[in-house]
């Protein structure tokens, strides 16, 4: 895509694609022969986050998975480098798919086999800041490294049994689960927030807003970093629940109309919305990206976020919390005959 030409809008729903099934999953198709530019754009993306200021944020989990996946900062990796570091810590496998972003249902067919699909698409030169598909760098270099990781297998492990036993209601909880634990998720680490999430990690623009988000919450004293961080973010999400759900409800309007697309329609849409709703953008409702406890209660009503800007990222008190709350939706659906 050119500069010249109109974005795509998305609006979180998948474009159904028409493969030649012949170009899918099949072994010659597992390794590919990128381009120079290819690799010069991987090297960018990787120096652009591999950087201390930006690192020191990132969970420890994810930086022990990264030092064992060996990535090449400069080319990007093949199948066969990857599959050998990671299958046999966790025993999950990796292959390349054709398709830009799969339908949940094929994706979730995979997970069942312990495969972790990621895409042949890298993102152009006019994306480096932020991408709203999903493209090889934020398939290897954001979910790999937790893939080397026993704990992140375990969480993985949780989706396909209760995704492929759930009602189609329970479905669209279940993605959005996956999407603000994996994909958007933090957690808190002696005291400090921390990201998780693997779509947060590979967008440098997401990522750097995100820690900007942690220093202003500081900042304007909404958190006080010498006291329980977590209880006052449980405290602040109670104290401002109405509104939460005001804006998560007029921000899935927004998403039906496409207007979440990119990362300054999002963020000028939302803050044109908190003015709609007489809602004061300061103190816990400062930033760019509302920080709230991870609560099923509440994801269930986030909009469809696949291909758009993310105004609202969760918390959880743990890994150990993650897994059993977790575990509390998705274990009894799982466990159906």
């Amino acid at each position: 895509m050119t500069k010249n030409q109109n974005p795509p809008i998305y609006t979180g729903d998948i474009v159904e694609e028409h493969l030649d099934p012949s170009r899918e999953y099949t072994a010659e198709n597992q390794e590919i022969i990128f381009s120079d530019e290819q690799h010069g754009i991987w090297a960018d993306l990787f120096a652009g986050i591999h950087q201390p200021y930006l690192m020191e944020h990132l969970c420890q989990e994810y930086k022990n998975g990264l030092v064992l996946l060996q990535l090449d900062p400069r080319r990007i990796p093949t199948v066969t480098h990857l599959n050998e570091r990671i299958t046999p810590r966790t025993g999950w496998h990796i292959e390349r798919t054709a398709v830009r972003y799969t339908l949940a249902d094929d994706w979730y067919a995979k997970f069942a086999q312990r495969i972790f699909l990621i895409t042949d698409y890298l993102r152009t030169r006019d994306q480096m800041e932020f991408t709203p598909e999903p493209d090889m760098f934020h398939d290897i270099f954001g979910h790999l490294p937790f893939l080397t990781q026993k704990f992140y297998a375990r969480i993985e492990d949780k989706f396909a049994p209760a995704y492929l036993k759930a009602t189609q209601e329970e479905r669209e909880v279940i993605k959005r689960l996956a999407w603000y634990s994996t994909e958007f998720g933090l957690v808190i680490e002696d005291n400090r927030i921390k990201v998780f999430g693997a779509g947060i990690i590979s967008g440098r623009s997401e990522l750097s807003n995100t820690i900007m988000e942690f220093y202003r919450l500081g900042r304007d004293c909404v958190l006080d970093y010498t006291a329980n961080v977590f209880e006052q973010l449980q405290e602040n999400f109670l104290a401002h629940k109405e509104d939460i759900n005001r804006i998560t409800d007029g921000i899935q309007e927004l998403h039906q109309q496409g207007q979440m697309s990119s990362q300054d329609q999002g963020w000028n849409v939302v803050r044109a919305l908190y003015d709609k709703l007489g809602i004061s953008r300061t103190g816990y409702f400062g930033g760019e990206v509302i920080l709230a406890p991870f609560n099923v209660e509440t994801i269930a009503r986030i909009p469809k976020t696949v291909y758009a800007f993310n105004p609202m990222f969760f918390v959880c008190e743990s890994l150990e919390q993650m897994d059993a709350l977790l575990d509390s939706y998705l274990k009894p659906i799982a466990l159906r005959n």
